[in-house]
């Protein structure tokens, strides 16, 4: 068998609503009626890259720090052909590339690309999202998706309190 990762998404479309009682209750939305999902499989050529390049190596993490302020971006990773790219807010601030700091759930992981002009996703505490490629023939340059702190409304966050990405990216 060769080298690949294996990959789920799912999400729940949710609507709150109002009862006699002013009681607020969650359900699954009525426009919607379903939850949703899907999960596959990314060939992948194999895990060797280096651990500042492949987010893990040899079972230890290497977390990525995501700076803060306006222009503050930075690449997820050098790899320019990507198969799979997996990236997490680990709702944690940065303290080096192998240990988590202090608990940070007030502040996003803005994931851009087109250095910073089209926003992939802002990531929660505990959030993450997949990117697949399509190995030789459909790669991702890794080095185009950057990451970057921002405040809890997707404002430039400033005061240096910088978000640990765990972070997997494979060719």
């Amino acid at each position: 068998m060769a080298d690949s990762v294996q990959f789920s998404v799912s999400c729940t479309p949710v609507e709150e609503i109002s009862d006699e009682n002013s009681g607020t209750h969650s359900i699954l939305s009525g426009e919607v009626k379903t939850s949703l999902g899907g999960n596959g499989v990314a060939a992948v050529a194999d895990y060797s890259a280096t651990a500042a390049v492949q987010g893990y190596k040899d079972a230890a993490v290497n977390y990525k720090e995501a700076p803060d302020g306006g222009g503050g971006e930075v690449a997820i990773s050098t790899e320019s052909t990507a198969s799979f790219i997996f990236i997490k807010n680990t709702g944690f601030v940065f303290s080096s590339a192998t240990a988590l700091g202090a608990v940070e759930e007030s502040r996003l992981l803005k994931v851009t690309a087109n250095s910073g002009a089209i926003i992939l996703s802002c990531l929660d505490a505990g959030e993450a999202i997949v990117l697949k490629g399509l190995q030789a023939t459909g790669t991702i340059d890794a080095s185009g998706i950057k990451v970057e702190t921002v405040n809890s409304d997707g404002s430039e966050a400033s005061g240096g309190t910088h978000l640990a990405v765990e972070y997997l990216v494979v060719d």
